[in-house]
């Protein structure tokens, strides 16, 4: 099964076979692609409502890989519904590729080729430059703002 997000109806990329996606997705559209969800939920896509234990299990996982503060309630839902369905989650966005990666969930790409490798963020002080590996908004040393950053570089 394909859980389905956004992208999938903004750029057309229509998937054959067994679909879902989770009501949020709807809410993100306008215009042709509200249609082209509008169809295939005709069609017989499945609309998902994750469990909340399945949610609070991956916005475990997004902190831990610090995708926490860019995920939407959508994405994670979206990550939750490939869990409970087994599916195969299609969308663009790196940063739910990320967290459903570090999850073991088989993802693909629409557009952009998928993430290579998982990443665990750290944030960084823009004014002192004190390290955290957890999100937060404020520097516990100098009360700065924090930003997301690639540990890698």
């Amino acid at each position: 099964m394909y859980i389905l997000d956004s992208s999938v109806f903004i750029r057309g990329h229509i998937k054959e076979g067994d679909t879902a996606t989770v009501p949020g997705v709807s809410s993100e559209l306008v215009g042709d692609s509200k249609l082209r969800f509008e169809v295939m939920r005709g069609e017989g896509m499945k609309i998902q409502i994750p469990q909340e234990k399945t949610i609070k299990q991956v916005s475990h996982v997004a902190e831990r890989t610090g995708d926490s503060g860019v995920l939407s309630m959508t994405d994670v839902c979206l990550i939750a519904a490939a869990i409970e369905l087994d599916g195969v989650l299609v969308t663009d966005d790196y940063a739910i590729q990320n967290t459903a990666t570090e999850l073991g969930l088989d993802i693909e790409g629409i557009v952009m080729d998928g993430i290579k490798q998982r990443r665990k963020w750290i944030f960084q002080c823009e004014s002192c430059g004190k390290v955290s590996k957890t999100i937060q908004e404020r520097c516990r040393v100098c009360g700065g703002a924090m930003s997301r950053k690639n540990p890698l570089g």
